[in-house]
């Protein structure tokens, strides 16, 4: 195993980097979203937590101590949960935002109750709320309800009042901590520094950064809130959904005129496309609809003023090529009809529908 001193080396380097890449990540003008700056704050988040670990290993802090009693080279550690609980509110996951918000708010909370045990600082630690708070007073009478709620509104009045008095305070004492800081970040880059001046400057880094946490923690607690009401607004919608039945718009079905009810049969069977009405259930649609008229006689379906046989034999009697086939059969014409049995026995070896298997259903 390695000695105590190697290890605190070791442990003084990890932090250094930590710190290192945690004061660039602050100081960065990309979003906080972005792939770059996530990565960096979870690198940051391993360097810091596997300092923790080596500090708990070293035991370098220990109950009833002061602050004074502690070597200066280890006063930087006692930074650790604070940086940690700051790294953790700037991670960006919706769906568990919840748990690194109570996660931050362990290390804050670890982090004050630290530094004022040390004598640190002696800063009022604010307390968390608990939402499984009783009424005792349920069996008043109604004029003791109203004057306990005349004295809460004045309470919550004095309490604002106070948060601001607090708000100001904090942030006059932030504003002279971070001018003492910037005169003694210029004596840190001096290698022959004194450990006088390199205490001062971790004691007024850790009183600044015990501010910030109370203003984290207040934030905390907002956002904690918000995330709540949120989260009951979303699985009341979820409830909502479930209940009702998703509509779902009826499926397209491809419709084919046939002629007569045997081929209505014979298409239908095995093939995509369902034919669904012969050619008279077809007229009789059209009649139904109003579009055609009715039948003015045996075989003589008027559409349009002409029939249906009558616009059959002059599309026949008008079309060139079925004049031209009906010449050829007429006169027996061998090269045409060895084309049509050559036509016979190809489509006796291929099916109708073999070669388009890409729209079946």
């Amino acid at each position: 195993m390695a000695s105590n001193d190697d290890t605190e080396i070791n442990l003084s380097e990890l932090f250094d980097s930590g710190f290192s890449l945690f004061n660039s990540i602050m100081k960065s003008d990309e979003p906080t979203n972005s792939l770059k700056v996530q990565l960096d704050v979870k690198k940051c988040i391993s360097i810091f937590e596997n300092a923790t670990k080596l500090v708990s290993i070293a035991d370098i802090f220990s109950k009833n101590e002061d602050y004074n009693e502690i070597p200066t080279e280890h006063l930087k550690y006692f930074l650790l949960p604070a940086l940690l609980g700051t790294l953790a509110t700037k991670i960006c996951d919706r769906d568990n935002r919840m748990h690194y918000l109570k996660v931050s708010q362990v290390y804050f909370y670890d982090f004050l109750e630290r530094v004022k045990s040390y004598g640190i600082t002696q800063v009022e630690i604010p307390k968390l709320k608990s939402n499984d708070d009783s009424n005792d007073d349920n069996d008043d009478d109604d004029k003791c309800k109203q004057v306990k709620k005349s004295q809460t509104n004045t309470e919550m009045i004095q309490d604002m009042m106070t948060v601001r008095r607090l708000k100001l305070q904090r942030y006059k004492e932030q504003k002279d901590l971070k001018e003492k800081l910037e005169i003694y970040q210029k004596s840190m880059d001096n290698p022959n520094i004194d450990d006088e001046t390199k205490s001062n400057y971790f004691i007024t880094l850790i009183k600044l950064y015990v501010l910030e946490s109370i203003d984290e923690i207040n934030s905390l607690a907002e956002e904690k809130t918000i995330v709540e009401q949120m989260a009951m607004i979303k699985k009341h919608d979820g409830e909502e959904n479930k209940s009702k039945k998703e509509y779902r718009p009826p499926k397209l079905q491809p419709i084919i005129i046939t002629r007569n009810e045997m081929q209505k049969r014979v298409l239908g069977a095995g093939y995509p496309s369902l034919p669904v009405m012969t050619v008279e259930e077809f007229y009789e649609k059209k009649v139904a609809d109003g579009e055609w008229a009715a039948n003015t006689g045996p075989g003589q379906t008027q559409v349009a003023g002409k029939s249906l046989q009558d616009m059959t034999n002059q599309s026949s009697s008008e079309d060139p090529d079925v004049l031209k086939k009906e010449e050829l059969v007429e006169k027996d014409d061998e090269e045409y009809l060895e084309h049509m049995r050559a036509m016979d026995e190809y489509k006796d070896d291929h099916k109708r529908g073999w070669g388009n298997r890409y729209n079946r259903s």
